[in-house]
């Protein structure tokens, strides 16, 4: 693990998979074991504690047996989408950084995810930045306090979309994709999986 400060990462389970007819994404088998624990295991690589976020207490019983000791936080807020799981994870993280991923990205970097913690160190995120300046929100580093704060404003304000309260954030390092190619030349990272031929051609990736 590089660096000194502590690093939590945040694995966001809630989705629904309506796209893969309704299946639990966390659960969905990747190799020898289930996606949730494949990125468990990654992700413990480069942070001292995983934390993951569920939509409720059905979902996380379900999960429960497949994470181990992990924190699990649900949802406060229904139908937000992912700021709501951000939101409860970042309130129980013991870290003042944390790396958020979604639940459908197996082939997470941890020499990117290095990276981004070494570029938010002093700041309040940093995020990788496509070309086009399209940016990656679910696949970043946040300081918690900041986000919270802004993550709550966005939700009494009826607003869902994502990158709502990041762009409320005083000092974000934008982290140009450039750079990441250096680590990752394929951008296998931000790869994630929304349909059964996602899925397929990932496992011919890992395999």
């Amino acid at each position: 693990m590089v660096g000194s400060m502590m690093r939590s990462g945040l694995i966001l389970a809630g989705g629904e998979g309506s796209r893969l007819e309704y299946a639990e994404k966390a659960l969905i088998p990747f190799g020898k074991y289930t996606l949730i624990e494949h990125i468990i295991d990654t992700l413990e690589n480069s942070v001292d504690d995983v934390i993951i976020s569920v939509r409720d207490e059905i979902q996380k019983q379900k999960l429960k047996q497949y994470v181990g000791n992990r924190t699990i936080v649900t949802d406060k807020y229904k139908g937000v989408g992912p700021l709501a799981g951000i939101l409860e994870g970042f309130k129980v993280a013991r870290s003042e950084y944390v790396f958020v991923a979604a639940c459908d990205m197996p082939l997470i970097n941890t020499d990117v995810v290095d990276l981004l913690f070494e570029y938010a160190e002093g700041h309040d995120a940093a995020l990788p930045q496509w070309d086009d300046g399209n940016l990656e929100p679910l696949h970043a580093v946040y300081r918690v306090y900041p986000l919270v704060f802004e993550i709550e404003k966005t939700i009494k304000r009826n607003d869902r979309f994502v990158l709502a309260p990041v762009y409320h954030l005083d000092d974000i390092v934008y982290l140009n994709i450039e750079k990441i190619k250096k680590l990752d030349t394929e951008l296998e990272t931000f790869l994630n999986i929304n349909t059964i031929n996602d899925l397929e051609n990932m496992i011919k990736r890992k395999t």
